[in-house]
Formats: structure tokens, C-alpha cells, sequence
């Protein structure tokens, strides 16, 4: 056989097979790994309901060679269609005006018709939507402020004032999440709101940013992210923090308030089960070792695995106090641990390209020995943010702070005026508190 990876369709199938390609993202399917070998009927329902043709591996497949081959070459009493092959969309003229245009487009729109995948742009500089984003932010922190504090009474959730809360933090983040990443990881400073249920809002829709979700399941992440420890307004208040540390009795007790959230948001109008599922699932982990269902692997649905995912990069940057929180960069490691046991490889792959492997916020040594923070990430190249240099290679305040694109100088070493990110650093190094330098 010529090729060890041939296209089929997904009715001719076989236990055996081994899938390493599908025809759509893995992440609108409930298959945790692009690779695996078909074992069972199960997952051959699964593979038809969800594709029509998988590409698969023919040397890593159980099947023999020769059962392949004879799958793939249709037999002679068969009628052979032939269809006639599409079009590329960017061979015409009018294709290739699709593809400039939807390069200068910030909404995706044009990139989502021409390619098949909504690919968002920052519109405007971090600094121009940094007010946008504060008041969006502190607005929905009043939102659910009140919301929880009606809850804690016995009252009903309003759906559409949720969501109302919801849409200019999405708006904001379409237009430059950069600006949104810095605020919510600012106002996690604040002892008061180190559990502000809008920052694992702000870290869903940027991650569903990332991954091309339409402006619909942007919403859903928005509300779902809002919503996942609503239970606990009907908990003690004294269970309002982490497990660590309490008594056995009192870990059955906070865990409680996951099934305690579905009940109270079961009924409410305008909750889908997208919702349902991030509530229900944002302590299930891939490994089977989560909560209340002990659900592994792609048996946790997508919205719970992202809910699951930042909800803990959340914890991890927060703790019981801004005195103990890790760093962003801190938390992006820890999780690069995780990926495998007990979330999702890809997902945190995705979720590492979205925040960057120094997300907004850190603070970082370059190689000439300055200090600065990341205020904005490069989408293309990961390692190459902007960074505001504040301490000169002496660890003195510079007399005036300014921003380096990384991405605009030479990263080779050797290179005249090289610059690049020699580490990052835990939160307080150098007693540097990041909100001094906010730039908006």
C-alpha cells in the first residue's frame, strides 16, 4: 500500500481500524483522542453519528492489510460514483478577494465562510479597550453580587439578567481579550473577589475564543463560566473556600453544591444543557477521579471539560487568599503537568495557546536581565508577547516604562538587540504588583 493513511467513509468502518484523522475538529466530537483504534459497536455509532469519513492509519490498524484493501477498493459489481470534486473556494478570483478581505476582518466572519472556522482578531490595542473592559468586568462582579446574595434568600435566577451581565465581558474579549486577561487576574488581587465567579467566565469565552466558537457559544461558555459554583450560595457560609484541609464529613458536604447548582438552575428559562453540563461537570476529570459522577475521558462532555479546565486554572491563580495565589505563569505549568491524568492533552494544548505560555499579567526576565510584564500575547508566535519592561538589568525602576514587541526583534541568539524571555517569575518577585502597570 502506498499510502499508510487513507480516507473512508465512516459507514465502511471496522472494528480494528485504527482512526487517526477526523473530518472535523475533535472537540465537536466526544472522542478525547484523534488517534485510537475502533474496539467496540459503540464507537463505530459514535464515528457515523458524528462524521462522514474518518482518515485511518493502515499500520496501526489490527485489521490485516489485505480486509483494508478490500474496503477500500469497491468491488466490481459495484456501481462506482464518481463526485465531482469541489471547488476551492480560493482558486477563483472572487475567492481570492474572500481570503484578502477575511484577512483584514476582526470578527472571523469572512474567515469562517472561506475556511470552514470562525478565526477571531484583536480589533483594537490593549490599552484603547482596557476601560471597556474594567467596566464591563466590575458590572457583572455587581451582577453576581446581587444574584448570589438573592440566592443565599431562597430567590429564583433570572436567566436574562445573567446574561446581560454576560454579553459586554464577551464583546469586550471579541474585541481584545488581552485587555479582559489582565483585569480579571488584576481584580484577583482583591481579597473580596478571589472567588468572583466572572473571572472563570472571562477564561471560558477566551478559550472558546481560541477555538472558533460562534458568538452563541461564547454565551453559553460566558453564563456556564458565571454559574458554576452556584450551589454554594445554599451551602454554610463557612464552605465558601477549597477542599484542602477540611474534615471528611465537611468535603462531602461542600461537594454538594454541584447537584445543589443543577437543582436550582434546572428550571430556569434560557439555561441549555450546555449550561447544565459545565455545572454538572466542572469537577469531573479525565482520569475518572473527579466528581459527583466520576466521569472519564470523553464521557464528560466538551462544555464540562472547558469548565473543568479553567475553572482550575482559576483556583490556581486565586487559592484561599491573593496572598497565597500563584502566578499565571505559575498556574499555565501546572496545568502542562495535568494534561493527560486528569484533563484533556489537547484541551490544555488549546488552552495554553489561547492565555500563552506567559499569559497576560506575568511577570518575566528577559535575556539582558530586564524585568517587564505581558500586557498583550502574539497569536502566531506564543513566546513572543509584548512585554512592559519596568526594572532595568540593575533590578532598578526604569525612569521611563515601555513596551517591547517581541515578536519586531531578533530572537536568535547572537543577534543584534536579540531579545527574548530568559523565565518567568512567581507573582511578587522583585515586588512587582502587576495592577501598578495596568495600562489602561
Amino acid at each position: 500500500m502506498h499510502f499508510k493513511r487513507q480516507k473512508i467513509e465512516t459507514a465502511n468502518l471496522e472494528q480494528g481500524m485504527y482512526v487517526a484523522q477526523l473530518d472535523r475538529p475533535w472537540l465537536e466530537t466526544p472522542f478525547l483522542f484523534h488517534g485510537f483504534e475502533i474496539r467496540g459497536d459503540d464507537e463505530l455509532k459514535l464515528l457515523r453519528k458524528f462524521c462522514r469519513h474518518v482518515y485511518i492509519d493502515v499500520t496501526r490498524s489490527r485489521l490485516p492489510q489485505e480486509r483494508i484493501l478490500r474496503v477500500l477498493r469497491p468491488r466490481d459489481d459495484e456501481a462506482v460514483v464518481q463526485r465531482r470534486p469541489q471547488a476551492d473556494p480560493f482558486a477563483t478570483f472572487a475567492g481570492r478577494l474572500v481570503r484578502a478581505a477575511s484577512a483584514l476582518d476582526p470578527s472571523g466572519i469572512l474567515a469562517a465562510y472561506a475556511g470552514g472556522r470562525r478565526s477571531y482578531r484583536n480589533q483594537v490595542p490593549t490599552a484603547r479597550e482596557a476601560p471597556e473592559a474594567i467596566r464591563a468586568y466590575d458590572a457583572a462582579t455587581t451582577t453576581m453580587s446581587e444574584v448570589l446574595a438573592e440566592a443565599r434568600k431562597g430567590a429564583a435566577l433570572d436567566a436574562e439578567r445573567i446574561l446581560a451581565a454576560v454579553g459586554p465581558v464577551v464583546d469586550s474579549i471579541l474585541r481584545n481579550q488581552d485587555a479582559m486577561a489582565w483585569c480579571a487576574y488584576l481584580r484577583k488581587r482583591d481579597e473580596r473577589a478571589h472567588r468572583n465567579p466572572v473571572a472563570a467566565s472571562v477564561w471560558a469565552v477566551i478559550l472558546g475564543r481560541h477555538l472558533g466558537f460562534d458568538r452563541r457559544g461564547l454565551d453559553t461558555l460566558g453564563m456556564g463560566g458565571m454559574l458554576l459554583d452556584i450551589g454554594r450560595a445554599r451551602l454554610p457560609g463557612r464552605f465558601g473556600g477549597r477542599e484542602e484541609g477540611l474534615p471528611e464529613e465537611d468535603i462531602g458536604i461542600l461537594r454538594k453544591h454541584v447537584p445543589l447548582g443543577l437543582k436550582m438552575v434546572r428550571l430556569v428559562p434560557g439555561i441549555n444543557a450546555d449550561v447544565l453540563a459545565m455545572i454538572g461537570g466542572h469537577h469531573e476529570r479525565a482520569d475518572g477521579s473527579g466528581y459527583p459522577q466520576g466521569l472519564q475521558g470523553a464521557d464528560i462532555p466538551v462544555f464540562a471539560r472547558i469548565a473543568g479546565l479553567v475553572d482550575s486554572y482559576d483556583e490556581m491563580i486565586s487559592q484561599r487568599s491573593p496572598v497565597t495565589a500563584g502566578s499565571p505563569y505559575d498556574a499555565i505549568r501546572e496545568l502542562n503537568m495535568l494534561a493527560g491524568v486528569k484533563f484533556q492533552s489537547e484541551l490544555v494544548e488549546q488552552f495554553v495557546q489561547a492565555m500563552g505560555m506567559f499569559p497576560t499579567g506575568s511577570v518575566v526576565e528577559m535575556n539582558t536581565g530586564e524585568v517587564g510584564i505581558v500586557v498583550e500575547q502574539n497569536r502566531v508566535r506564543r513566546l513572543r508577547p509584548k512585554v512592559l519592561l519596568v526594572l532595568g538589568a540593575d533590578r532598578r525602576p526604569l525612569g521611563e516604562y515601555r513596551i517591547v514587541d517581541l515578536c519586531r526583534l531578533p530572537g536568535d541568539q547572537g543577534a543584534r538587540n536579540a531579545r527574548w524571555i530568559a523565565r518567568g517569575h512567581d507573582r511578587g518577585t522583585f515586588g512587582l504588583d502587576p495592577k501598578n502597570y495596568f495600562i489602561g
